[in-house]
């Protein structure tokens, strides 16, 4: 019943748009002046002030009163060689161009053929626009629209602009604070629009500081998009210019991006450098169906009905998205400053519709193939780190930090399919082999609440302080049995570093560098004593230490296994996350008298 009553509804919104946009009966002057054709074509052709308007020469212009108040109200210039209409939607405005209810209709090096519109609308009349677009058109037929709603009530310009177009430049637009952005495509057979694409794109910044503090992206594409040639079809611009439109009926949310900013607070990021610390990335296919995703707008231009999920309902849809397939993203190194968020690559495991730009390095890639619809995240004591709840593997390569080289990759996997890590193996830049592989029978991870309140305090106040005073420790500690150009590389890179979070990342490959010379230094000793190379002197039970006429004692083979057992105990403490034991582990081994030096 629910569905019928809800077709029933998009009917009848589409027939009155079909009735507005065909005769421009009883629709107010400025919409009349911009209406299309019955076969949804917008030119100045036929307008009666386009001889005076195709005559002008660059940088001239004229005025209209086109609602006959006695004031102009409409400029017609040229300007780079294109023709443009400027309407104020208002009628009143002192300044025609004020972007505030102004509508640009342009058509490029003035053919008379209209390529773009760009329109602001001031919903709540107080001299600031609330809500702007950007119509797209081919040969006059109109095809796509950007829409965007800003909910800050700054009246700051949501998209950038180039030649009256998106600019394609997320940090120069108003990508961030309250509000939102969406596409939707044209349907010339209803004159309706449908969702397509990035549908919507929604930021929230609950502190009013500015910057995005959580962000989704959805993608609205057919159902069957999930599978076959085009693995993005989302961000694929034919679909858009394409003349016809997939009904909303073949259309689902193909795939979710939701990505959290868990920076201390206050916050201190300009709009050219956004960071989010980590992302979901959701392949699922369902259907774009969800309440409230009508909005219909009187001030708007026919048609007036859009097409979107809420602002207010798209961060519930994005946390309860049925997920066939879940990537998780952790920006460790802090060196992806977007404003889409965090997001999958295109590379190991495909996520279909995950779009771009993306990088590779540094970035903590965590995958699920289990169905899911809540996001859900964990603490693991073992390397002292949020990860993804039901991941199977994961993968971080390490590299192009402090030089232009790939220097580690670090893998994760469940092998007991409980949904958390218990396994981690370490690769060196030209091994095939681990070099480490851990396996914890007890995992020590424990869910914790997905809130930003929750984040905040944990990870700024106790897990990044905590994970560096032990980093720190135990590198310095671990220096006195070896040295390593480097690590050493990453200790200045961490020194230099103004966020805890990147210097962390480092110190934690420094760690990992000079651990790995430890171990295999300690591993060295053993095998290069008497007991290993030498055969048993007589009387086997000497205290002594040998060589006794070229062989070993028994005192030989007591530090042997002392040591043993040492460097196993150094070993397991620090791959299970007992960084402190650790280091009381080493405390007990003497260090040779000069570091060995590390390749």
């Amino acid at each position: 019943m629910e569905r019928i009553v809800f077709f029933m509804s998009l009917c009848a919104l589409i027939v009155i748009s079909v009735a507005a946009s065909q005769h421009g009966s009883g629709l107010p002057w400025y919409m009349r002046e911009t209406a299309m054709t019955p076969d949804g074509r917008l030119t100045f052709l036929s307008k009666p002030w386009w001889p005076r308007a195709k005559a002008l020469a660059e940088g001239q212009s004229f005025t209209l009163d086109l609602n006959n108040d006695g004031r102009p109200d409409t400029l017609i210039e040229r300007r780079d060689g294109n023709i443009i209409e400027a309407i104020d939607d208002s009628g009143k405005a002192k300044d025609i161009l004020n972007r505030v209810d102004t509508a640009y209709v342009v058509s490029y090096n003035g053919t008379g053929l209209v390529d773009r519109m760009v329109v602001y609308i001031d919903n709540n009349h107080d001299g600031k626009a609330d809500e702007m677009e950007i119509r797209y058109y081919k040969d006059g037929y109109l095809r796509f629209g950007w829409f965007g709603e800003n909910y800050d009530n700054d009246g700051a310009q949501i998209f950038s602009l180039k030649n009256w177009q998106y600019a394609a430049n997320g940090f120069t637009s108003k990508f961030r604070g309250n509000d939102m952005i969406y596409l939707n495509k044209y349907n010339p057979n209803t004159h309706a629009w449908e969702p397509l694409s990035e549908c919507p794109f929604a930021f929230w910044d609950p502190d009013h500081d500015g910057p995005g503090s959580i962000v989704t992206r959805f993608s609205a594409t057919p159902i069957s998009s999930n599978i076959g040639k085009d693995r993005d079809y989302a961000n694929n611009y034919d679909y858009m210019w394409a003349p016809e439109a997939v009904p909303l009926a073949r259309m689902g949310a193909m795939n979710v991006r939701l990505s959290f900013n868990i920076d201390p607070e206050p916050r201190h990021l300009d709009p050219e450098h956004p960071h989010y610390n980590f992302g979901f990335t959701m392949v699922g296919d369902r259907p774009y169906r969800y309440p409230h995703m009508l909005y219909t707008n009187p001030r708007r231009r026919p048609p007036q009905t859009v097409v979107h999920l809420p602002w207010n309902g798209a961060l519930a849809a994005s946390l309860n998205y049925p997920a066939s397939q879940t990537g998780f993203t952790w920006d460790e190194a802090r060196s992806v400053h977007r404003w889409e968020g965090q997001f999958w690559i295109y590379e190991r495991r495909l996520l279909y519709n995950t779009g771009g730009p993306t990088y590779r390095w540094n970035m903590r890639r965590e995958y699920s193939s289990r169905m899911t619809d809540r996001r859900q995240i964990y603490y693991s004591a073992v390397d002292k780190r949020y990860h993804l709840f039901g991941a199977s593997e994961g993968w971080m390569e390490v590299g192009h930090l402090v030089d232009n080289t790939r220097d580690m990759e670090i893998r994760y996997f469940d092998t007991n399919d409980d949904g958390y890590f218990d396994k981690w193996e370490v690769f060196l830049a030209g091994n095939p082999s681990p070099v480490r592989v851990t396996t914890a029978s007890n995992p020590q991870a424990r869910l914790v609440p997905l809130t930003r309140s929750f984040l905040i305090k944990y990870y700024n106040q106790q897990v990044l302080p905590q994970a560096i005073s032990q980093d720190e420790k135990l590198i310095g500690e671990m220096k006195k049995f070896v040295s390593s150009s480097l690590a050493s590389e990453y200790e200045t890179a961490a020194a230099k570093s103004t966020k805890a979070e990147r210097r962390r990342y480092c110190l934690d490959v420094a760690m990992e560098f000079y651990f790995l010379g430890v171990r295999d230094s300690l591993y060295r000793r053993s095998t290069s004593g008497d007991y290993p190379s030498l055969a048993q002197a007589a009387p086997g039970n000497l205290v002594k230490r040998g060589p006794i006429d070229d062989h070993y004692t028994l005192g030989d083979t007591l530090d042997y296994w002392k040591l043993a057992r040492e460097t196993e105990a150094f070993v397991n403490d620090y791959g299970t996350g007992r960084l402190h034991q650790a280091f009381l582990d080493l405390e007990k081994i003497t260090p040779p008298d000069h570091p060995t030096t590390q390749q």
